[in-house]
């Protein structure tokens, strides 16, 4: 149970298992052919956060600190490399099983207010598996409170006597398999600009991609090629992401405004993860794509993953 219960769901030639620990993907296969890099959740921990579903912030906040309101927040720093916190605080916590169908479940979990982050949210991650749709996630999360400030303990900022909303992101964190590795894949992204960043990962400026080697629009060979980067300027509607090899591709397809792509350098490039996310790295501080939920307001994100053969 390390990584709380484990569910597995069938479709067709389609299956997946998700992990409540974090509403986590741990696998999902066509005809017994991984789509993801998959782990032994029922030993193992999944690394580089392999499969979670991140809020109320993806990627890092720098510094591990952000102000908001005029109220400075520090937050857990997890990646002392970087100086940062990474990835939000609900993919370690054990969300509870809502509903579950021989091809679909719906886990929830409230995230409750804290010095670092004094609004609560309650989330729900539904996974849905199609026979020729393949698999669908989406995260609703809504605000259903806010704390009030004191002399002794933070809470959210107070604008003219009222509690700021909860200034929030969200994404998923897949890593998408076709082959042996990244090495043996083409990678399509249909994004235009890329964010670049220093060499703590804090981004320091929006580039268009023509040009560069960031430029993914017309497929790449992956061989050697290395890339930890936001890419935005995505086609309206929902876009895809194809990650293709021998046999046909995985394409990863969202309407979310910005994509985290990584060749899995770190851990040995089996796979590429691809995150569909609401706002770019440092959001919290920057403000570049920042949602704000205020208490009884909701949004969603969606992503699917399917086989093209």
């Amino acid at each position: 149970m390390i990584n709380g219960e484990l569910i597995d769901l069938r479709a067709g030639d389609y299956a997946a298992r998700i992990a409540t620990a974090g509403a986590t993907l741990v696998h999902a296969r066509r005809g017994g052919r991984d789509l993801v890099l998959p782990f032994d959740a029922a030993s193992e921990l999944p690394p580089g956060w392999q499969g979670k579903t991140l809020a109320p912030w993806p990627n890092r906040t720098a510094g591990a600190a952000y102000a908001y309101g005029g109220t400075d927040y520090l937050l857990p720093r997890n990646e002392p490399e970087t100086d940062s916190a990474l990835h939000g605080l609900v993919g370690w916590l054990d969300w509870q099983v809502a509903e579950v169908a021989e091809d679909s479940v719906t886990l929830e979990v409230l995230l409750p207010a804290s010095y670092a982050y004094p609004w609560a949210l309650e989330l729900s991650s539904r996974w849905e598996l199609d026979a020729e749709a393949g698999l669908t996630m989406t995260l609703t999360t809504t605000c259903v409170g806010a704390a009030r400030p004191s002399e002794a303990v933070v809470g959210a900022p107070l604008s003219d006597g009222a509690l700021l909303p909860a200034p929030y992101g969200a994404a998923f964190h897949p890593y998408l398999l076709r082959g042996a590795g990244a090495d043996d894949c083409v990678l399509t992204v249909p994004a235009a600009a890329v964010l670049t960043a220093d060499e703590r990962m804090v981004p320091n400026g929006l580039v268009d991609v023509a040009g560069t080697d960031w430029d993914f629009r017309s497929g790449r060979p992956m061989a050697g090629v290395s890339v930890d980067n936001a890419f935005t300027g995505l086609p309206e509607g929902a876009w895809q992401v194809r990650v293709e090899g021998e046999g046909g591709a995985v394409v990863l397809s969202s309407d979310a405004p910005w994509a985290q792509v990584y060749t899995d350098d770190g851990l040995g490039r089996r796979a590429i993860a691809v995150e569909p996310m609401t706002c770019p790295p440092n959001a919290l501080n920057s403000g570049d794509g920042l949602l704000t939920l205020a208490v009884g307001e909701s949004h969603a994100l969606a992503c699917a993953l399917r086989e093209e053969r």
